[in-house]
């Protein structure tokens, strides 16, 4: 498993460099690494009224899969692995509100997505859940974590089934990022 951990390691820096992600806190051990991008999608409607349409400015949230990954190495159970993220994505949700109240365009981030295959739960975390509409950007979007699925999974026994590897957006308006996360300067 860690001579796989040192190439998913190389191939993570290549993939960081030329997707021009930049870290939120990593002398902090944030777990996120974004980059702003602009919205290219049908709209989307959040139960807080906010609308994201086409042209507005997101913040794109990236896991470091590969720093959970070394992370959670000796996890063999499950549950306690989605645990881990769990809190270390819920841990980490401070330094983004943080991020965007300093960044120069900050005012203009309407809020954050991401894209998941694992999306069970993160309402409790203050995401939504959308479709992704586009059918080959989906497709794409699997291709590219079914094999980081599969390696962190690679000892394991369960019966995953492709049909639960679907992904899906994950989206927070920076008003509610804000009013979760926001923490007492």
């Amino acid at each position: 498993m860690r001579t796989i951990m040192k190439v998913w390691s190389l191939v993570d820096k290549i993939y960081f460099y030329y997707s021009r992600l930049e870290y939120v806190n990593q002398a902090e051990g944030n777990i996120f690494r974004v980059k702003l991008l602009t919205y290219r999608g049908k709209e989307l409607l959040l139960s807080n009224g906010i609308s994201i349409q086409s042209k507005d400015t997101l913040l794109k949230i990236h896991l470091h899969n590969c720093l959970l990954m070394n992370e959670m190495l000796h996890m063999e159970n499950e549950t306690k692995r989605a645990l881990y993220v769990y809190k270390r994505v819920e841990e980490s949700m401070p330094g983004l509100v943080d991020f965007i109240r300093n960044h120069p365009q900050g005012e203009t981030i309407k809020g954050i997505i991401g894209i998941t295959v694992l999306h069970r739960g993160v309402s409790r975390l203050g995401f939504e859940v959308k479709d992704i509409e586009n059918g080959y950007y989906k497709k794409l979007k699997q291709l590219y974590m079914k094999p980081l699925f599969i390696l962190c999974h690679l000892n394991k026994q369960q019966g995953w089934k492709e049909k639960n590897l679907v992904p899906k957006f994950l989206i927070m308006s920076k008003e509610q990022l804000l009013s979760r996360y926001l923490q007492d300067a």
